[in-house]
């Protein structure tokens, strides 16, 4: 069962229906959310690779202001229809190159990591918990390990593939 959906996402019309979804929600990332979020505290905590603590994330949250959290909390809700979309689109491409599901298992895992790493921070906008932020900072670490893998495995696909 596990083959016939990695089968699913790997033909071309799902693969490039969902790439361009994924397309328009990087535009609007950004091109709205991430200028306003920079420019209010500097790079979001779900773009900080080694993870965080709730100092840092207590910080931020703080440099950004009311404003700023409410438009944070619209990122992060996004992100929450992003994350699938990227994890399905990844892992469509990788089972089309590799025909293993353990390749497309990393971006599967990789977009779980972030749903999580979403739904934790959305619980911290109004009041960091401290042990809430460091779970938040390991799924954020290892999204980034899971993606980086995932997307390393994909551009070596589309290089073998090609020669």
């Amino acid at each position: 069962m596990e083959r016939r959906l990695y089968a699913v996402l790997a033909h071309p019309l799902v693969r490039y229906g969902v790439g361009l979804l994924v397309l328009v929600f990087l535009l609007v990332f950004l091109a709205l959310f991430l200028p306003a979020l920079v420019r209010l505290a500097g790079w979001p905590p779900d773009f900080w690779v080694l993870g965080y603590g709730p100092a840092r994330l207590a910080g931020y949250l703080g440099a950004l202001g009311e404003a700023g959290r409410r438009l944070y909390a619209l990122f992060l809700r996004a992100d929450c229809l992003f994350a699938p979309l990227y994890g399905l689109w990844l892992a469509g491409w990788l089972f089309h190159l590799y025909h293993r599901p353990a390749y497309a298992r990393a971006a599967l895992l990789a977009a779980l990591m972030d749903l999580g790493e979403n739904l934790l921070l959305t619980l911290q906008l109004d009041r960091v918990d401290p042990v809430l932020a460091v779970v938040a900072g390991y799924l954020t670490f290892f999204k980034w390990v899971f993606l980086a893998y995932a997307l390393l495995a994909f551009l070596l696909g589309l290089f073998w593939q090609r020669r």
